[in-house]
């Protein structure tokens, strides 16, 4: 450590004064501190090693021995060297040199990487002594520790210490930015006024402030003649505005404040280009939508260039993520959907490995097709691989349930001739007791046991209710698994059919229509707007914007404008209508539970296998 030479030379005790009793013990002392003066340590200790020993408490005896102790260290025997200066600290407590003391068995523990050591004695060393030399030790100990769980004792044990707080975020931003405690680390920088920087890669710093603008871009499609404001009531867009509205008066309550701005996107391509060209919404802080394809794409560019966050409400298509670390899907993606259920059906669904797939169109092929070929790769069989578009949904339910004209087994029509043969050579008058029909019988197209499991790759309600009524009506056991972003629908498939079939649904941000904030925020619209927030199936709806702006709301106030510098560092965020998101290593919403309908309500499987119904 190179704090030792520069102390040393504030330490030298030049002229010392002292009466000698003993006349031999002066000798030794003049002739240990020549050897001491030499750098020859080991000979000055042979010198001060029999006055240390003296019950005195004279000035030779106290010099003797912290001379001593420095000759043990020099000469390589810092356990030694630490039991000398115990001896001074225990035996001269009185003694002025006692700082000294204590820097040097500080000196000693941090050199032994015992730093809960070292701080004890430099506690001990008033706080105008040595300033520099003092902060240097305690920067070079806690430099030495890598471990978050010892810091973090070291720190509760001396609180203040802005060199412990300071490694302790050293060492929490040195993992990878997904295993980081950005809660931990906010409130370092908060309590020790740290320098911390928390950016991550493109994004140098997450501002906070005081209003942040957030634009609302929906195809709302406004016209000022009364019969499109009639219209307007019941559209989706509106409802879903209203939902933004309540989100916002929440989130005022709570401190943090927004300045919404509506973007009707419902008008040409070639018009929205213009007006995001004009540079009026270049300060926007967060964009939620827009929905439709062409606007989509024009967003996705002028927020990856404005470097402006936003999130798409209702699309599980993953190609805006794709190099653009400012978008967001707020549902999970087709492909992480299709993991999950890939998953689910490897482990659960071994006892038939013949599979159905269906999926509505070109939106959630990519599920389909994923899906494919992950049950693929583990020896399932995909024998039906069909799309059908979302108002022909039946087609599902008919496949499973047609049946077609197929011959008897051909012992069974040998035994039938035959009888009808010896009844024509008892010359029996009546002898045909079957006909060309009797020799054929109804049989259903799909074979019994001949699928094991159903995958509808689609949000659609129709498709689901459409595949549970064909497994329902058949006699077989087939099972089924699908999205559950259909449970989000007014009219929805009869929970009671998903219990008798023991449906499985991957969690496409389920909200639980019975709880409290769900319940709160129904009371708070028909109060304000006189109706219903309706719950849409694949559009947006009330419920969707006020989860949407709440949740996002708190994040910019929590984290800033740029608030993934938050989200990359926790496994899950809190929404407020649905149970929680995982963007920790994706801009897609990760967090996708295994969902079964049990007794009266949705259940996470987890909690089922777990004994529990929350």
């Amino acid at each position: 450590m190179g704090i030792r030479k520069h102390f040393f030379s504030a330490l030298l005790l030049v002229g010392i004064c002292f009466s000698i009793s003993a006349q031999n013990f002066s000798t030794l002392f003049k002739e240990g501190k020549a050897y001491f003066d030499k750098g020859q340590h080991a000979l000055a200790m042979t010198k001060f090693a029999s006055i240390t020993s003296s019950a005195d408490n004279s000035d030779v005896v106290r010099y003797a021995s912290y001379y001593y102790a420095i000759s043990a260290y020099e000469s390589g025997d810092a356990n030694l060297a630490k039991n000398m200066f115990l001896q001074i600290q225990q035996k001269f407590s009185q003694w002025d040199i006692q700082p000294e003391v204590n820097f040097w068995l500080a000196y000693l523990s941090a050199e032994a990487k015992d730093a809960e050591s070292t701080f004890s004695y430099l506690k001990a060393i008033p706080s105008d002594i040595k300033v520099e030399e003092v902060e240097s030790l305690k920067f070079n100990v806690v430099q030495s520790i890598n471990d978050i769980n010892e810091l973090e004792y070291l720190l509760q044990a001396n609180m203040g210490e802005v060199s412990i707080a300071s490694r302790l975020a050293e060492v929490i931003l040195a993992q990878d930015v997904a295993e980081q405690d950005i809660d931990r680390l906010n409130k370092l920088q908060d309590q020790f006024d740290l320098s911390l920087n928390l950016a991550i890669e493109g994004i140098d710093s997450s501002p906070k402030k005081a209003v942040y603008n957030v634009g609302l871009f929906l195809p709302f499609n406004y016209r000022d003649d009364s019969l499109s404001l009639v219209r307007l009531e019941s559209n989706w867009a509106v409802r879903m505005q209203r939902g933004v509205q309540l989100a916002i008066e929440k989130l005022e309550n709570e401190g943090t404040r927004v300045n919404l701005i509506t973007l009707d996107t419902r008008d040409s391509q070639a018009r929205l280009d213009d007006i995001l060209a004009s540079g009026q919404y270049d300060d926007l802080d967060l964009i939620i939508g827009p929905v439709t394809q062409g606007a989509v794409r024009i967003v996705t560019e002028f927020a990856k260039k404005k470097k402006i966050n936003f999130v798409n409400p209702l699309s599980s298509n993953s190609e805006i993520l794709t190099d653009n670390p400012y978008a967001f899907l707020y549902n999970p993606s087709n492909e992480t959907i299709a993991v999950k259920a890939a998953e689910y059906a490897i482990e659960n669904f071994r006892e038939n490995k013949n599979v159905a797939v269906f999926y509505s169109g070109f939106g959630d092929k990519p599920r389909a097709d994923l899906y494919k070929e992950l049950i693929e790769k583990d020896s399932f069989e995909v024998a039906i691989f069909e799309g059908i578009r979302p108002q022909e949904s039946v087609k599902i339910q008919q496949l499973f349930t047609d049946e077609e004209e197929v011959e008897k087994d051909s012992l069974v029509v040998q035994m039938m001739l035959d009888e009808m043969d010896s009844l024509r050579e008892a010359e029996v008058e009546d002898w045909e007791i079957y006909n060309e029909r009797d020799f054929y019988e109804d049989s259903l197209k799909i074979r019994p046991d001949s699928i094991g499991h159903i995958f509808v790759a689609s949000d659609i309600s129709s498709h689901a209710a459409s595949a549970m009524s064909g497994i329902e009506s058949r006699e077989d056991t087939i099972h089924f698994i699908t999205s559950s972003k259909f449970l989000t629908a007014e009219n929805s498939v009869s929970f009671d059919q998903l219990d008798r079939l023991d449906a499985v649904m991957i969690g496409s941000n389920y909200m639980d229509y019975t709880s409290q904030q769900v319940q709160e925020f129904r009371t708070k619209y028909v109060d304000r707007f006189l109706n219903s927030p309706i719950r849409e199936e694949r559009l947006g709806d009330a419920y969707l914007g006020y989860d949407i702006m709440v949740t996002y709301g708190r994040l910019l106030g929590t984290y800033g404008k740029y608030f993934q510098t938050g989200l990359k560092r926790k496994r899950f965020i809190k929404g407020e209508l649905t149970e929680k998101f995982n963007y920790q290593f994706s801009n897609d919403n990760k967090y996708v539970p295994v969902l079964k309908y049990k007794g009266t309500k949705v259940v996470k499987v987890e909690d089922l296998e777990n004994g529990e119904q929350k």
